[in-house]
């Protein structure tokens, strides 16, 4: 991260603001980081936090900024599109998706791949990511909902 800010500091060293375009996954970090970006440099960041799919389509319609953080697959996406120079990304983080259960409720059975579906198909509700947004998490479990054949028995559930 150091030297992505290193970076955006010296190309754009006479810069009032630098807006910033970030997928959700990175916002606590940003959160934590910009602050301390600005006092070093005098610079502000102007961000704004959104579905990897939500910002590339932005910048498809035109718009500009001064640095992007969304998944690998939407930078390649946005420099075959020539919208992004080729060379520029350099990887920052990865994500992991995680099952997680209500305060005070039973730890489910993952253990197999069977129990990990029926904890699925029990279930009421699962909290998940509209992978029409074009998040990491979204999109990548509905690609296991779909190769556990279950993608349109969960797909009502909110």
């Amino acid at each position: 991260m150091s030297l992505v800010l290193q970076v955006i500091c010296t190309a754009l060293a006479h810069a009032a603001e630098i807006k910033v375009l970030s997928a959700v996954g990175m916002g606590e970090v940003m959160l934590d980081l910009g602050p301390k970006f600005e006092r070093a440099t005098g610079h502000t960041l102007a961000m704004t936090f959104d579905a990897s799919g939500v910002i590339v389509r932005r910048i498809e319609t035109g718009e500009t900024v001064d640095v992007i953080m969304i998944l690998r697959s939407s930078f390649e996406r946005l420099t075959q599109a020539g919208k992004i120079a080729p060379g520029s990304v350099t990887d920052l983080a990865s994500s992991i998706a995680a099952v997680a259960v209500r305060h005070g409720a039973p730890k489910p059975d993952i253990s197999s791949i069977e129990a990990f579906k029926r904890m699925l198909l029990d279930a009421r509700s699962i909290a998940r990511p509209n992978p029409a947004d074009g998040g990491a998490s979204g999109v990548h479990i509905e690609q296991v909902l779909t190769r556990l054949g279950i993608l349109d028995e969960i797909r009502g559930k909110q």
